[in-house]
């Protein structure tokens, strides 16, 4: 079975409805599926313990009995098959008991036979990914112990990682080089919904393998979050939380998280025990020194983890140069270690940064020849003026204008709230009318905030002042968290979005069910606070914007 294609797959539809046998049995065979009806549970039994299935559609109420029996009896006997319920129950109790006995997701009636092949492609290519995994696993543990194949599962691990982000634009220069056949640093580069820059350097503590899988539950955080209109600073935390729940007490991953925001003229740079990262004008000279003042990633727990945020204007004349220790505590064959003193020779020696991460490769190789490399080595360097210049010609590429107009209005509640769905839905729906880039990525910026105040200060009735630093951030995430598992039925947003294609304007519309809330002030914004900037950005990228008493509902119009 390959991705993006439901063709040979094999369905088994549990329903007692033969109305819904025919609706979603044609459409699944239109795609070359085959699609095997059964009206009972016991049927459904019968079926799965004697043939394969690659999916599940089940509905939650039979004749003979509730569609938890049959999740239940596939747990028993270990039938491994993803299932997607069918169901009219909206109840939030129910859903929590379908997903706790393994439901990869659910289809609400009446069916939506667009929405169902969407559902049932997304289940079948998270479980292949699921398999591929869980075999990479098994792989790991047979090759271990044979050198050359330990270098070939290593190449075959990293190609897959380094495949599930985008390549790295010109702009922005890497080398890494590994100590052993795994490394333990990781970076990624990639540009966000809202058009910004996110790079990360991560070093894990120790070598080889054991550093590697310290790695990987950082990487499949950041891939998960790329996309959901979260900032820099909660993808670190999110990070955090996630290496002290699955990696042990005694490793940690030291990281540089940058964020490049185009709109705002500024860099936001978290160095959390690693190197300085430095700052150059075109000449190669050193303009700012950005050293650690947080603690590695994995040792403390959300509520006490406080990274700090530089903040920098964006100088298109400047470039950044940032590397993992390895580089800096390599020994040479006199015994000394290459430092920081091997990096200021090499920019004392440079006129101008265009070679800068080829001199710094040659010195250290030049440095190291003859001795075998102690730790894994990272060095990246990045134009800023070329990732503005790469930032603006995208801007350029509009898109053929079309006529006609859209009005969509979108009411989300209880477990739904989560703002990765509201925002991806949206972010959805623009791509597929073929928005402008520069109108969708201020859309993006301006719904991503809106949401999340008014699903943060309006349903959950946080207060913003609560991130008045960055060591109470965490707890204001924390208690965001303990808010979202309380959410019912009658916590709701709406969302209401207009576009006229032909003047290029974007209408939205966003209400919640809280009892309204108190917007602050943008003169009594600090400059270092955690609070309030997202709303001044927000009044300069619109037209127009309109909030109704008693703050519950906000309009805004977007050119």
């Amino acid at each position: 079975m390959s991705l993006n294609s439901l063709s040979g797959c094999r369905f088994l539809l549990v329903d007692d409805d033969e109305s819904y046998h025919f609706t979603i049995g044609l459409r699944l065979t239109q795609k070359d599926a085959t699609v095997t009806s059964v009206f009972s549970i016991q049927e459904a039994k019968s079926l799965l313990m004697s043939q394969p299935f690659d999916l599940v559609l089940l509905d939650s109420y039979l004749v003979d009995g509730l569609g938890t029996e049959l999740l239940e009896f596939m747990l028993q006997n270990k039938v491994v098959c993803p299932v997607i319920m069918i169901t009219g129950d909206e109840e939030q109790q129910s859903m929590q008991q379908y997903f706790l006995l393994g439901v990869s997701g659910y289809l609400l009636k009446p069916i939506n036979v667009e929405l169902l092949e969407l559902v049932v492609q997304r289940c079948l290519d998270a479980h292949l990914n699921e398999q591929k995994l869980q075999q990479q696993y098994r792989e790991l543990e047979q090759l271990l112990d044979e050198q050359q194949q330990e270098e070939e599962l290593a190449r075959h691990v990293y190609r897959h990682l380094s495949q599930s982000f985008s390549d790295q634009p010109d702009a922005i220069q890497s080398f890494m080089r590994s100590s052993k056949s795994f490394n333990g640093d990781f970076f990624v580069a990639e540009q966000l919904q809202n058009g910004n820059t996110l790079m990360i350097l991560m070093d894990a503590a120790g070598h080889g393998l054991a550093s590697a899988i310290s790695v990987l539950p950082a990487v499949s955080t950041i891939r998960a979050m790329l996309h959901e209109g979260t900032s820099m600073q909660s993808i670190v935390h999110e990070i955090n939380a996630k290496l002290c729940a699955e990696i042990p007490e005694d490793r940690f991953v030291a990281m540089i998280a940058i964020e490049v925001n185009y709109i705002q003229a500024s860099i936001s740079i978290i160095n959390a025990g690693m190197p300085e990262v430095l700052i150059l004008n075109e000449n190669a000279q050193v303009h700012s020194r950005i050293k650690s003042q947080s603690l590695p990633l994995g040792i403390v727990e959300r509520n006490d983890f406080n990274p700090y945020v530089h903040t920098h204007a964006l100088h298109t004349n400047q470039h950044l140069f940032f590397y993992s220790d390895g580089l800096i505590e390599q020994r040479g064959l006199n015994g000394i270690a290459f430092g920081k003193s091997g990096v200021n020779n090499v920019l004392s020696s440079l006129h101008s940064t265009n070679a800068l991460l080829n001199q710094v490769v040659d010195a250290f190789s030049c440095h190291s020849n003859g001795t075998q490399v102690d730790d894994d080595v990272s060095v990246c360097c990045v134009s800023l003026g070329q990732l503005h210049e790469l930032y603006q010609g995208k801007q350029a590429s509009v898109d053929r204008l079309c006529t006609g107009h859209m009005h969509l209005v979108l009411d989300f509640a209880g477990d739904l709230l989560a703002p990765g769905n509201m925002i991806s839905v949206l972010d959805d729906v623009l791509n597929r009318i073929k928005l402008n880039t520069l109108l969708r990525q201020k859309a993006f910026t301006v719904f991503s905030e809106l949401i999340n105040n008014a699903l943060d200060h309006g349903v959950l009735r946080l207060d913003s002042r609560l991130k008045h630093d960055f060591e109470s951030f965490g707890q204001y995430l924390e208690e965001r968290e303990n808010r979202l598992k309380t959410l019912e039925q009658n916590d709701r947003i709406r969302l209401t979005l207009g576009f006229e294609p032909e003047i290029g304007q974007l209408y939205f519309d966003i209400e919640d069910s809280g009892s309204g809330y108190q917007q602050v002030p943008s003169e009594q914004v600090e400059d270092e606070a955690l609070f309030g900037r997202g709303l001044n950005l927000v009044h300069s990228l619109c037209e127009q914007i309109q909030v109704f008493a008693p703050g519950n509902r906000t309009s805004v119009l977007i050119k």
